[in-house]
């Protein structure tokens, strides 16, 4: 088993470069033949990665959305979706977020040792909180997630 995860970004950006843009509404630069590209990919992965702040802005769900790819996931003897994991600096996440109320997957949190403790209370019972260092150190989210069984 290697030390860190395969990793696969996913970004859509428009024509200009732009990520987003500086109202509160969600941005959408994707059309439904990305959805469902994406949802491919997803349906392929063992974890799937938000920060938190896209938990805070776009309160994604972050399941599998095509019930064949969700068969298809359980008959390989996975879950129907993939593990969720998110990181945090603040650790100040809505527990009733639907990253952690849709699905019924492992949900895990790393959170910057500072706000640790702040983070499992708030999310007892909804999330695996992990210490990630402070600041969040992604070397050591990466080689977690591995030992963890993720390798992509």
């Amino acid at each position: 088993m290697s030390e860190r995860p395969y990793v696969l970004l996913s970004c859509a950006a428009s024509i200009d470069g732009y990520i987003d843009d500086n109202t509160d509404e969600r941005l959408l630069l994707s059309n439904d033949e990305d959805f469902d590209r994406v949802d491919e990919v997803r349906a392929s992965c063992d974890a799937i990665m938000v920060g938190a702040n896209t938990i805070r802005r776009d309160n994604p769900r972050l399941l599998v959305r095509a019930q064949q790819r969700r068969e298809d996931r359980v008959n390989r003897g996975l879950p129907e979706t993939p593990i969720k994991v998110t990181f945090t600096s603040r650790g100040d996440l809505d527990p009733q977020a639907q990253f952690f109320a849709a699905g019924d997957i492992e949900k895990i949190v790393f959170c910057a040792s500072s706000a640790v403790d702040k983070c499992r209370d708030r999310l007892s019972g909804v999330a695996t909180v992990v210490d990630a260092g402070n600041p969040v150190d992604l070397t050591a989210v990466l080689a977690e997630l591995a030992a963890r069984g993720s390798d992509d």
